[in-house]
């Protein structure tokens, strides 16, 4: 059975080859949405890039993901943050970030024999205060560009955290307990 992951995320690749995952990639070209309900963007983009690459993969089991940050407010404040696109994204999206909790929102869609299953998943993290040199160097660094909400928790940016509820492979990019329970229900699994 062919296993595809509907991604070019470095990030994704690696957490299912260290789980012990065998696939190929393809990137969807799915032109992503950004909806007002941070649950429902994730699923939905999740639920298109899978379906766009299974249209090429009929007889394969294709898994595809987004991320995407959640600033939470009052009505009309909150904010949903995509992928930082340079300095300037990583340099906005931290100074929204530091000093308080944001959620990191997943979608995972597993799409198999014409069906397609969404799950989402949802991890609190807390950054610490940051100064405006730690933000200007961050920035400047360039580990934040096309990571959603502007860092990477894997790297420089872990010093930032100062407290996580819930899956951290999910704040990497692909929450791994949801989605090797996702792939198991189709068949794939990380042994034999």
């Amino acid at each position: 059975m062919q296993f595809v992951l509907a991604s070019a995320s470095a990030r994704r690749v690696d957490l299912l080859r260290q789980a012990g995952f065998d696939f190929e990639t393809r990137t969807s070209g799915f032109p992503e949405v950004t909806l007002e309900d941070p649950k429902a963007t994730a699923e939905a983009n999740a639920r298109g890039k899978a379906l766009t690459v299974a249209e090429y993969e009929p007889a394969g089991v294709v898994v595809a993901a987004d991320t995407i940050v959640y600033v939470p407010g009052s009505i009309g404040t909150e904010r949903i943050l995509g992928q930082a696109r340079g300095v300037e994204d990583v340099h906005e999206m931290l100074g929204l970030l530091q000093g308080c909790a944001h959620e990191v929102h997943s979608g995972v869609a597993v799409a198999a024999g014409g069906e397609v299953a969404v799950r989402h998943a949802v991890t609190t993290v807390r950054m610490r205060r940051l100064s405006e040199a730690e933000i200007d160097a961050y920035a400047d660094f360039g580990e934040g560009f096309g990571k959603a909400g502007g860092y990477a928790i894997q790297g420089r940016a872990a010093m930032f955290v100062e407290w996580i509820g819930g899956d951290y492979t999910n704040v990497v990019g692909l929450p791994l307990a949801l989605t090797v329970r996702m792939l198991e229900a189709r068949g794939v699994r990380w042994y034999r």
